[in-house]
């Protein structure tokens, strides 16, 4: 019996209900199968990360608004993945603390947005902890962004969209005067270039020939921010021709390229005929 029962140890305890109380105990004594009854080992508390920022050009601190800035975006990483997370925060805010982080360390990828792309950055900062249950303090982040970019526009009049052409079946211009204005709404002294050709706008009434429909007016290195342009098509000495707008122009270098400007008729000075 002492025999049988080794060798059949396994059948007898997973078969037999009635086993004997002395051999069930001897054969089933491993507990391969059984539920682990050890308590799993908890994740850390997780924590944040805050940062802050200043942004200046040549020592000279700017405003968001002065380089038409949006917000700051921050990649965080953790250390040796391929992929992690993406918080923004407003521009003018000038810090920010990020979500919720399992606690570990992180590579972050900080950019400056604004206006119609990337203003600065990625700035990076590495191997960055977010502690259990606390707030990582990120070093602070300079931005550094040129306030100034380029324009370029055309000027049109509605069709048949002659500029120059004599009326009544063109507009009939002669001369045109282009000033652009500050966010204060002062006249900005501006050399625009048509073609080749250099037109400087003095803010005292200067003028240029009449700019055909086809032709691209550009400034370069105009201050970014919010800006203003009023446009005068002249009929021998009288402002027929008008048109003021408002736009923001993109700093960093970038071009603002705006929708044609197109000019509207006083009939007070010329009527129609």
């Amino acid at each position: 019996m002492n025999g049988v029962s080794k060798r059949l140890g396994t059948f007898i305890c997973v078969g037999c209900v009635g086993c004997v109380g002395t051999l069930a105990l001897v054969s089933c004594s491993d507990d391969v199968g059984l539920p682990d009854a050890r308590p799993a080992t908890d994740a850390p508390p997780p924590g944040q990360l805050m940062l802050s920022w200043t942004i200046a050009h040549q020592a000279t601190t700017l405003t968001c608004a002065q380089i038409a800035g949006s917000s700051v975006t921050v990649e965080m990483v953790p250390v040796g993945a391929l992929a992690g997370v993406v918080d923004s925060f407003s521009c003018t805010s000038a810090m920010g603390t990020s979500r919720q982080l399992p606690a570990g360390d992180y590579d972050l990828e900080i950019s400056l947005e604004g206006s119609g792309g990337t203003l600065s950055g990625p700035i990076m900062r590495l191997a960055v902890t977010v502690p259990s249950s606390g707030t990582g303090v990120v070093d602070p982040v300079a931005f550094d962004v040129d306030p100034h970019g380029d324009l370029s526009f055309n000027v049109t009049t509605p069709s048949p969209g002659d500029n120059c052409g004599a009326m009544p079946g063109g507009a009939g211009i002669t001369d045109v005067r282009i000033e652009l204005r500050n966010a204060a709404g002062t006249c900005v002294p501006t050399t625009f270039m048509i073609g080749a050709t250099a037109y400087p706008s003095d803010c005292a009434n200067a003028t240029t020939a009449c700019i055909a429909a086809t032709a691209t007016v550009t400034a370069a290195d105009i201050d970014s921010g919010q800006r203003s342009m009023v446009i005068t098509g002249l009929v021998g000495n009288q402002a027929c021709w008008q048109r003021t707008s408002s736009f923001v122009a993109r700093a960093a270098g970038f071009t603002t390229t705006l929708s044609p400007q197109q000019l509207i008729r006083n009939t007070t000075l010329c009527p129609v005929n």
